[in-house]
């Protein structure tokens, strides 16, 4: 899909556009159902029927029951109650086991609870950046309250084992907390035949609005929570505050099409992706990151020597056409660094630094494809004739 006249939409990852349809329900309850879904005359029994159909539409995506979800802005949100409230539940001596390459909402969330004294083990990722379960194994002890994986990673694709450790933790009677934001509606999910009892998803991320996400707490056997925002008492006190109604109706919109179109569509996109790596993978110093088979359809993230990182970002967004692709996440980027995922998977400073993820959607086809990727060839072959000895 062009975002503009000039220009080719590849981060996905980052955001989606909405999917067909969205919009027209948001725009539908925003005006015709004002009340707040609270209250309990008829326009707010009618509000909170549309908050009802929506968790309807996204617990049969994960096959959870509808009243186990907790609206929140966001997955950042949604893993923030997860791992706070989860600590701040389980008292002294919470013992949380995740991952080096996880999101920065669970890594900034994991540093801050460790400076309130949680212990806190994170494992470390093989060259393709899945963990080893036995390392998993040996890291979950007695004293272990939760373990937190992200599912599909956010920068490269590479997909975790999640049934494998899911097992694992209720064997060991442990939660398990799943970062499900990018592969929701990419991924088959049960979060009951895989032990998940906590799960965070995010709208924007599968074509729904932004600004709203939601958190699966499992009610059999239940998950201990703290609140994480006081107030009004709403959604089981979880987290209170008026629902914001139409959002919520457009992620229920979005899970709808995801269930209609999921199957198809990441077949497509697979193919998409392996015909992009097709064509840049024969660029000299062109380094795929995550094996093919255990990388997610829509991911493709490409590392190569011999160009600045920032250089090669900037002339492919900035020339023509235009790239929208990301230099690992979009949180890294923003604060200037190199990948710590893909540093964590063995790649150096200056590989990591020099990496393009490009994640396809729904628009896009085999001509954004083939133009992204001879804008790639041609923009490093600028930049290595530039400055020859980098």
């Amino acid at each position: 899909m062009s975002a503009g006249a000039d220009s080719i939409y590849l981060d996905h990852a980052a955001t989606a556009p909405l999917a067909p349809g969205v919009a027209d329900v948001m725009q539908r309850v925003l005006v015709d159902t004002p009340a707040n879904p609270a209250s309990a005359h008829g326009p707010g029994r009618a509000a909170a029927t549309e908050v009802d159909t929506a968790a309807q539409a996204l617990g049969g995506l994960i096959n959870a029951p509808p009243g186990s979800l907790v609206w929140t802005s966001g997955a950042t949100e949604s893993i923030n109650l997860a791992l706070k409230g989860g600590a701040e539940f389980a008292g002294c001596g919470a013992h949380i086991v995740s991952v080096a390459t996880e999101h920065r909402a669970t890594l900034d969330a994991l540093a801050w609870l460790e400076k309130q004294g949680a212990c806190i083990t994170r494992l470390g990722v093989d060259g393709d950046g899945r963990i080893d379960m036995d390392a998993l194994s040996d890291a979950v002890d007695a004293d272990t309250t939760l373990v937190s994986v992200m599912h599909v990673n956010n920068e490269t694709g590479v997909v975790q084992d999640i049934a494998a450790i899911g097992a694992l933790c209720a064997e060991r009677g442990v939660a398990l907390h799943v970062d499900a934001a990018q592969s929701l509606g990419r991924l088959t999910i049960d979060v009951g035949a895989m032990n998940i009892a906590l799960l965070s998803v995010s709208a924007h991320k599968i074509g729904g609005p932004k600004g709203v996400g939601a958190l699966y707490v499992r009610q059999r056997p239940r998950v201990g929570l703290a609140p994480g925002i006081h107030g009004g008492g709403q959604q089981k006190g979880l987290r209170s505050g008026t629902l914001a109604t139409h959002q919520i109706a457009g992620f229920g919109a979005a899970a709808r099409h995801v269930v209609a179109h999921r199957d198809a569509e990441q077949q497509r996109l697979a193919a998409l992706r392996e015909r992009l790596w097709q064509r840049i993978g024969a660029t000299d110093g062109a380094l795929r990151n995550g094996a093919s088979d255990s990388v997610a359809a829509p991911f493709l993230s490409v590392s190569v020597s011999g160009v600045h990182g920032d250089a090669l970002l900037t002339g492919l967004t900035e020339g023509e056409p235009a790239l929208a692709v990301a230099s690992g996440a979009a949180c890294s980027a923003a604060k200037g660094q190199s990948s710590y995922v893909l540093r964590a998977m063995g790649r150096s400073p200056r590989e990591a630094g020099a990496s393009i993820r490009f994640s396809l959607g729904a628009g896009n086809d085999a001509d954004d494809v083939d133009r992204a990727a001879e804008r790639f060839v041609a923009e490093v072959a600028r930049l290595r004739a530039l400055s020859p000895a980098a």
